[in-house]
């Protein structure tokens, strides 16, 4: 219980004070790391911990640490003199207590700084956590898909789908990332095991039906595209590194990176597809130039599959707008602004509160907290999904029936994402700034918004007029 005359604020900040000035006077990590060091500073919304059993990996830099290297004495002793001066006071005097605390609280904040940012490298880890968890890197991540694209046909393997995915991953790291790039070694691939206990594979996705089509009202996190779904990074971390990137934090960073690597999969698989079908259609028209009169049936099948080519653009435009507007509207303008912060900021608890903005607006402005706009998302990408594997399978069996499902069910997801994306509620809202670029975009010759009022006045649109929009 704390005593009335001292406010909450105070008291967090002298709890955050007392354990940074531990760290600061004890650098040996096998002592430091033994309990949680820094818990809670409320008013910068800070939280944190640093818990262990044994010694990192990487320790050299800061192995042979003195306490004054971290802390000077000269600090230490002005610490002690603010606190003598009030242990001394005959009468407790509010101000002169918060003041001495306030002052404290800060010397302690900048040499963490000083410790975390300096020392460690903080910039650097940031950099590449967007990088890997971030798709910054967007030629690793492109080979590694291309790598494990067979593998990924196939359901995952419980017991080996992880030690199977670290081929292509190891092969992608070969091909792509250069032996200068030294935080690539802390990024290790995962399988999540609850991902594994329901999910889909190419052959379960191949035969759609009303009911087997993820519905609104499921939970978000039912919702699969197929097994490999629970694909995660995890991203090793030394101390004092743990005072600011905790398990919530990279938590979030895994959350984002899943959402990530699924739209760069679907975006992925759609531009195959298209690449296979040219590829038919090309030596198709050559066999009907070669001889026109005994091509018939080669030309009624290329008029025939000229409505899927639409409906193919249709969904590559939607992901490709999607892509752009989170990894460039979302994720480089809110990378500027952490990284104005690091620059200007030589507080270790400002610094943290300036992260925690930056995750919570990658959340919130990939619409990951929106549990309709995600539920609608991911029903998009798994339908891409099941539309790219049935169009490969097109010549040696048909299945019309199957992808007009696939088809409407795609339009009425996708205006249905545009309607509430478009609401005066979350386009007028701060959370998304860039929003209305990307309806703009979406809707540049007014298709999105023509369909998606056809879906609200007859709640059904033919597949083909979708298309032939385009």
């Amino acid at each position: 219980m704390l005593p009335e005359y001292i406010h909450m604020r105070i008291a967090e900040s002298i709890l955050f004070a007392g354990k940074a000035i531990r760290v600061l006077r004890n650098p040996s990590p096998s002592a430091t790391l033994q309990d949680p060091v820094i818990r809670t500073v409320g008013s910068h919304g800070m939280q944190s911990s640093v818990g262990g059993s044994g010694v990192p990996k990487e320790l050299a830099n800061f192995s042979n640490i003195r306490a004054e290297e971290l802390l000077p004495q000269a600090e230490a002793d002005k610490i002690d003199s603010m606190l003598k001066e009030l242990k001394h006071s005959s009468e407790f005097h509010k101000r002169p207590f918060e003041s001495a605390v306030g002052s404290i609280r800060t010397i302690a904040a900048n040499h963490l700084w000083q410790l975390v940012v300096v020392r460690a490298d903080l910039n650097g880890h940031l950099k590449a956590l967007k990088d890997y968890f971030l798709l910054a890197k967007g030629d690793f991540f492109q080979c590694f898909l291309e790598e494990s694209r067979q593998l990924m046909r196939l359901p995952p393997r419980q017991s080996t789908a992880e030690a199977d995915l670290m081929i292509p991953f190891q092969l992608a790291a070969l091909k792509t990332i250069g032996e200068e790039d030294k935080y690539f070694t802390r990024v290790s691939l995962r399988m999540l095991s609850y991902g594994m206990k329901s999910s889909t594979s190419q052959k379960d996705l191949q035969k759609p039906n009303a009911s087997e089509l993820p519905s609104q009202g499921k939970a978000a996190s039912e919702l699969t595209l197929d097994g490999w779904d629970s694909i995660a990074l995890e991203y090793s971390i030394d101390w004092p590194l743990q005072l600011f990137f905790t398990p919530d934090v990279l938590s979030k960073y895994r959350k984002v990176f899943q959402y990530l690597i699924r739209l760069k999969r679907t975006q992925m698989e759609l531009e195959k597809s298209w690449a296979a079908v040219m590829h038919k259609d090309h030596a198709d028209f050559s066999d009907y130039c070669k001889d026109r009169k005994n091509n018939s049936a080669t030309q009624l099948r290329r008029q025939r599959s000229k409505p899927l080519w639409r409906v193919r653009e249709h969904m590559a435009f939607l992901i490709r707008n999607l892509q752009f507007y989170i990894q460039v509207d979302v994720i480089e303008s809110q990378w500027n602004v952490l990284q104005s912060h690091v620059q200007d900021s030589h507080d270790f608890t400002e610094l943290v509160s300036f992260h925690q903005e930056y995750l919570s607006a990658l959340v919130s402005q990939s619409f990951l907290d929106i549990g309709s706009v995600s539920r609608i998302l991911d029903s998009i990408m798994k339908l891409c999904l099941q539309f790219c594997w049935s169009i490969e399978q097109y010549e040696t069996r048909p299945n019309i029936s199957e992808i007009d499902h696939i088809t409407e069910e795609f339009n009425k997801k996708s205006n249905s994402l545009y309607t509430i994306l478009r609401s005066s509620r979350l386009a007028g809202s701060q959370r998304a700034p860039f929003l209305r670029q990307f309806l703009m975009r979406l809707n540049f010759n007014s298709f999105f918004e023509t369909t998606a009022r056809g879906v609200m006045n007859s709640g059904r649109l033919r597949p083909i007029t979708a298309g032939a929009q385009l």
